[in-house]
């Protein structure tokens, strides 16, 4: 499923209008029954219920004149606000238009004041004011609607059509008022706004839906994408081995490097997440002064004790970590192992000298921000991938910047550090991003507020070294940026699945863990 620009998303309505000889009448009239289909299948019982509906003199206006038009068929009543007429001539004076002259049982509201006095008292309000197409703060009449709006009961239920009115559909960015809907109804495609800024918080529940084309016909190249079940399905199901022969050489063996004295849940909870996740084997390198405690927190997983100053990790155990790094599948390095001046040297030596793909989370993040040009000459001189797994603020170190600004603008900066550091980058957040050297990025689908939680980061790293293992194991073609979506998009549906049993505020990285081959079955079983 792409994800597209507001440039982007006109660009294919015009190529499906010109090239394609669609109507663009034909469109807005199948994006207006679009959103009454929603609202037929969400709520059911629509006769004799109240809608008031907004609509701006633009597309989404003419989009909301078709809505108004469809729902007063259904029998319910139907009042439209419209805060510009169309002009004669523009696409949306054609449904404005029939609306008049078809729909007398229609209430044209005439100002605002009746407006407000429509909305206290309406069961559905329906936002068609402004689109795609907005970049900067809404004015005059389109202000004073969207604060009236902001004031609505609680009950009423608030639909967009295709975007909330006030949101940037490239940005994310909110321009003064906005439209704060239940639900937005989008076509064609999600748009970068509902996963960037403070569009997550205005959205609601996303509903993309088909307008009559096959938006895939037209050859745009788009290279961002949502993870979607049936996507993300079929990278599982291209990347484990599913011979009836099948022994744990098959799965991959993942070694964790992680941990230091007072540190030793971090290397538990990413070798728990890996081997629940699917990986053969997992062995986890510790300073010997945390591998016992460690050993005994762990069943399945293997320990290797590390020569260690000050209860970290040291440059002296590189030896140890390189003899038997040459039977791992994939390193996973960074939890728990603090920024201890010898521990950044051995992290830093392990990058440059260890030819084997690797999964950089916390500390090792840490000590890659201190010397950023060992990536491009781990690039130069070994095929492996590199994964980094930063969240906001780490992601500031490695690009020299402050949190903010990296929050500010997720998109750029997921960007900037795989082209800086020839890496394949996981943002986290809200709406986590994953991106390749290319430019082309992931946006995940999956996850909740309840995974804000301590070890929920080295669960993750956990699970995208076991999937990545799994993938070079089954010996196909690694496509590293989709098998990394695998791993948040999975690793965000069993923070999902937790939640339905669990209260978002007991979430812990625990429970993450446990449901994992729930939500690996629930993902098989999708379609």
């Amino acid at each position: 499923m792409k994800v597209v620009n507001a440039d982007e998303m006109r660009e294919l309505d015009r190529l499906a209008m010109t090239d394609f000889s669609i109507p663009g009448t034909m469109l807005m009239e199948n994006a207006g029954i679009a959103i009454v289909d929603f609202m037929r299948q969400c709520y059911v019982y629509l006769r004799g219920k109240s809608v008031v509906i907004l609509c701006g003199k633009g597309n989404n206006g003419g989009d909301g004149y078709v809505v108004a038009r469809h729902l007063a068929l259904l029998g319910m009543r139907v009042s439209v606000f419209a805060l510009e007429v169309p002009g004669v001539g523009t696409l949306a004076h054609t449904p404005y238009d029939t609306l008049c002259k078809t729909n007398p049982s229609i209430l044209f509201l005439p100002n605002l004041t009746d407006m407000r006095c429509a909305l206290e008292t309406c069961d559905f309000v329906i936002d068609a004011m402004l689109g795609t197409g907005l970049n900067r703060a809404p004015q005059s009449r389109y202000k004073e609607a969207l604060e009236v709006c902001k004031g609505l009961p609680a009950n009423v239920q608030r639909i967009a059509v295709d975007i909330p009115s006030g949101l940037d559909a490239t940005t994310g960015v909110i321009h003064g008022a906005v439209f704060h809907a239940h639900h937005t109804v989008t076509f064609g495609y999600p748009k970068w706004g509902f996963y960037l800024g403070g569009g997550a918080d205005v959205v609601g529940e996303i509903h993309i839906t088909d307008i009559g084309f096959p938006w895939e016909a037209i050859p745009l190249q788009i290279a961002s994408q949502l993870s979607t079940p049936s996507d993300m399905k079929s990278v599982l199901e291209a990347i484990r081995f599913s011979g009836a022969d099948a022994h744990k050489g098959n799965f991959g063996h993942v070694g964790i490097i992680a941990g230091s004295r007072g540190m030793v849940g971090a290397p538990a909870l990413t070798a728990m997440a890996a081997q629940r996740s699917g990986a053969g084997l997992v062995t986890v390198f510790a300073p010997k002064s945390a591998q016992t405690i460690l050993a005994t927190k762990l069943n399945e997983q293997m320990t290797v004790p590390l020569e260690e100053e000050d209860g970290c990790a040291s440059e002296a155990a590189f030896d140890t970590i390189a003899r038997y790094a040459e039977r791992m599948t994939v390193l996973c390095i960074g939890p728990g192992l603090t920024t201890h001046p010898s521990t950044v040297r051995l992290v830093q030596r392990i990058l440059l000298e260890i030819p084997k793909p690797v999964v950089l989370d916390a500390d090792g993040l840490n000590a890659l921000a201190k010397s950023p040009t060992i990536a491009v000459e781990r690039a130069k001189n070994s095929g492996s991938p590199l994964i980094l797994t930063p969240h906001p603020g780490e992601a500031s170190r490695l690009l020299g910047t402050q949190t903010d600004g990296v929050q500010s603008n997720r998109l750029a900066s997921v960007q900037s550090l795989a082209k800086k550091y020839c890496a394949t980058v996981l943002l986290k957040g809200k709406h986590t991003l994953i991106a390749n050297p290319m430019g082309a990025v992931v946006v995940n689908s999956t996850g909740n507020g309840g995974m804000a939680t301590g070890g929920s980061g080295d669960t993750l790293t956990g699970i995208v070294g076991s999937l990545l293992a799994q993938s070079v194991c089954y010996g196909n073609s690694v496509n590293v940026t989709r098998t990394v979506a695998l791993g948040a998009f999975l690793h965000g549906l069993a923070g999902d699945l937790a939640v339905e049993e669990i209260d978002p505020a007991s979430l812990v990285a625990g429970d993450i863990i446990n449901h994992l081959s729930k939500a690996i079955r629930h993902l098989k079983g999708s379609v």
